[in-house]
């Protein structure tokens, strides 16, 4: 089986993530039974950086900072993209899968480390052209009045958070994703509330 999976067509794997968008807990538990090495979740977190750079160079390359950046400047913003998505977002979400295995513990989760690892990486890849997407139509509303590109930017994290809940939901046994997702919810207000305190104070 794990080589199967190791093996599985690169369509087979397109199909599984936007097929997941009908049944997202139901996709975390065919990728549970699948068991996929870490080899293969790991290639699922590299792919999904690669994904959302794709979304960064293209609001580099097109956005409102486009015209105003040298040939220089867009090498350099570029390669710092490429780094930041496949280096740091990697490390980020190793962090996250840690931490959000830990609350789901305290929770009274039943899933493992790698159970949470797997739903973490699983639903970032899954969430990845959402997010791609919710980047392009960003774009495309560039210059419409009011906030309208910055709320469709926004699309892209709520999309994440709702893939997110459904797959640590079905990764610890939780019967009820909503409560995951104010879990989630709670928890990065939490952040967003220090970091903007701490701001503040310096």
């Amino acid at each position: 089986m794990a080589m199967a999976e190791e093996e599985a067509p690169a369509n087979g794997l397109v199909s599984r993530v936007l097929g997941a968008w009908a049944d997202l807990r139901g996709s975390m538990r065919g990728e549970l039974t699948r068991g996929p090495s870490e080899g293969r979740l790991l290639f699922y977190v590299v792919l999904s950086g690669l994904i959302w750079f794709a979304g960064r160079a293209v609001l580099l390359a097109w956005g409102p900072k486009g015209p105003t950046l040298t040939p220089d400047e867009f090498r350099r913003l570029i390669g710092a993209a490429l780094v930041s998505s496949v280096f740091y977002r990697t490390i980020a979400l190793y962090v996250v899968a840690a931490l959000a295995g830990a609350v789901a513990r305290a929770f009274g989760g039943a899933g493992s480390w790698r159970d949470s690892r797997a739903a973490v990486f699983w639903g970032s890849l899954v969430a990845a052209p959402a997010i791609l997407a919710a980047t392009m139509f960003s774009l495309l509303l560039t210059g419409a009045p009011g906030r309208a590109a910055e709320i469709a930017s926004m699309l892209g994290a709520i999309a994440s958070a709702w893939v997110l809940a459904h797959c640590l939901a079905e990764a610890h046994g939780f019967a009820s994703t909503w409560k995951v997702l104010g879990v989630i919810a709670g928890l990065v207000g939490t952040l967003v509330l220090a970091l903007y305190l701490l701001g503040r104070a310096f």
